[in-house]
């Protein structure tokens, strides 16, 4: 039994065989520029997974390979290969794995150890009924490395997983780093070496998770269901988020320390960002776009919670978040002005007889970033770098300076204590800008304005925190209480968000070297409305009691 230590990292899909001699020329030519020794070799895998129908091993967290391995025109060598429960943490795998050479492609469950396999598993059963699963076929060039007196093997793999009897496939285009000897930060420090070089993002899935998906989508189109229902039923259910989760929480409610709360944030907000980059590569849309923002400014507001608590060297990580959450922050505008000018949008409507308007709106639109520039911002090594920096503060475990209560209940305290003053002092400056503002008369358009980037901060600080004060025993994140005071804020986020779209109508309109004196009345109004809808949000927040007061 060995235990793989590895990272994952994914490329644009490219199935050209001069892109594939690219990258590996590239691969190549950095280790030799850089001093580093190392052996090459090229192979071709075939892989099989297995399992039973009702997938027996996979609700084992069980994975069952058998691999074919053929160097040059040699025959093929075949092993079989079991993966237990492991761990995945921002693109790092560490999973055991058993492996057995075999004369050919027929498994045998009893080759393994018989300590691997979970209380009451039958192995005779489980020999008799597993089936083929889903395949994944690729050319693997390696280089087996030594850096910083550790040995670590690059794999470049490039083929595809399918099933048999399906036409849908999935690319394989991505680089293993797998730990064969050494420490960990040493395969950080060459896997920033490689970053230099290679567009890339982190491979959160295995290929074996991206084959039981491709398996899935097979087994939905063959039932009675059908693709369709389907697809109706995943959309309709992706649309019925809760309003009181429309900005992320993170899930604390088990956490006792302050220490085990940040690296707990880290993790989720890691693991999120780097759902976003995915999706956004998959399909690029601003509405990721905005949630990845939202993301890089809830990872920096913990990163300001825990300020005190945060040994220097986080600062560096601090200022990277701070730099991706401007470069993003644009995407707001964006979304506010794909509003105005898409057919569908709520005000298209009353705008469309001004042409020169929406001329001036769609002007407006191309002075942002294109699909191509986010692309590359997105797999770049500067992002990379962020993410395998927040790794390591997660494997290290060393960001925390102060040392913990010896006793757990002590801890707790603290940590409520901790939150308690975040959270009070979050809305004591929000409250106090709105008293500034207010000065017993309705806040105006840019009030609201100028007031939203600390409603945001308030509530990303509840963000963090809001899931320590549920005291209910379930499963539920948010207390009902807590969703009703959360959902109160959260009204006057949505109001001054479309107070921002007829805002930035009104700079257009203004604009215009004709006016549009129907128009301008219409918006007036309009807004007028939505400022009066406002305060009586901001009001009912106000009056009810913070749940973190009892």
């Amino acid at each position: 039994m060995s235990t793989e230590i590895e990272l994952k990292y994914l490329l644009f899909d490219d199935q050209h065989e001069e892109h594939s001699q690219d990258v590996a020329d590239v691969i190549s030519k950095l280790l030799s520029d850089n001093n580093i020794s190392y052996t090459q070799q090229k192979k071709y895998l075939t892989n099989r997974y297995i399992d039973t129908p009702d997938l027996a091993l996979r609700k084992m967290d069980i994975g069952l390979r058998v691999r074919g391995i053929q160097l040059g025109d040699n025959h093929c060598q075949y092993e079989q290969t079991i993966k237990t429960s492991g761990q995945v943490v921002g693109g790092l795998h560490k999973r055991p794995e058993y492996n057995v050479d075999i004369a050919d492609e027929q498994v045998n469950l009893s080759l393994f150890p018989q300590e691997i396999w979970p209380d009451g598993a039958n192995v005779d059963v489980l020999q008799n009924s597993i089936v083929s699963m889903f395949n994944t076929h690729f050319t693997r060039i390696t280089w087996l490395i030594t850096y910083q007196e550790a040995v670590i093997d690059l794999a470049y793999d490039q083929g595809e997983i399918n099933c048999d009897g399906f036409n849908d496939v999935e690319i394989i285009h991505e680089l293993e780093l797998e730990l064969q000897q050494g420490e960990t930060q040493a395969l950080f420090g060459f896997a920033k070496l490689l970053m230099s070089k290679v567009s890339m993002r982190s491979g959160r899935l295995s290929k074996a998770a991206r084959g039981y998906q491709l398996a899935a989508k097979y087994e939905e189109q063959e039932s009675s269901m059908g693709l369709a229902t389907k697809a109706a039923k995943k959309v309709l259910l992706k649309s019925d988020k809760q309003h009181h989760e429309a900005l992320e929480i993170m899930p604390m409610k088990q956490v006792k320390t302050i220490s085990t709360a940040f690296y707990h944030g880290v993790e989720f907000s890691l693991e999120k960002i780097q759902q976003q980059i995915d999706a956004y590569v998959e399909q690029p849309s601003l509405n990721v776009l905005s949630k990845l923002n939202e993301l890089f400014v809830l990872l920096r507001q913990g990163f300001w919670l825990f300020d005190k608590y945060l040994s220097p060297e986080l600062i560096k990580i601090r200022d990277e978040l701070t730099y991706f959450s401007r470069v993003t922050h644009w995407v707001d505008n964006a979304l506010h002005l794909q509003e105005l000018t898409t057919k569908s949008g709520v005000y298209r409507k009353k705008i469309a007889h001004s042409e020169a308007l929406i001329e001036k709106l769609k002007l407006e639109q191309r002075r942002y970033p294109n699909i191509e520039q986010m692309l590359v911002l997105l797999t770049s090594e500067r992002i990379n770098q962020l993410q395998l920096s927040l790794l390591n503060v997660l494997i290290e475990k060393k960001a925390i300076t102060h040392s913990e209560e010896s006793n757990q209940d002590a801890s707790a305290i603290k940590l409520a204590n901790f939150a308690e003053h975040g959270l009070a002092k979050a809305l004591n400056d929000l409250k106090t800008e709105i008293a500034n503002f207010s000065d017993n008369n309705a806040l105006t358009s840019k009030d609201y304005l100028a007031l939203y980037p600390l409603l945001i901060r308030s509530l990303l600080t509840g963000s963090w925190f809001i899931s320590l004060f549920n005291k209910e025993e379930n499963n539920s994140l948010l207390s009902e209480k807590q969703k009703v005071y959360r959902v109160a804020w959260l009204d006057i986020k949505q109001g001054i968000s479309e107070l921002q779209t007829l805002y930035l109508l009104q700079q257009q309109l203004d604009m215009l070297p004709i006016k549009q004196e129907k128009l301008a009345n219409w918006l007036n109004a309009k807004v007028d409305n939505l400022l009066e809808a406002i305060e009586q949000s901001k009001d009912n927040a106000l009056s009810i009691t913070p749940y973190w007061q009892g």
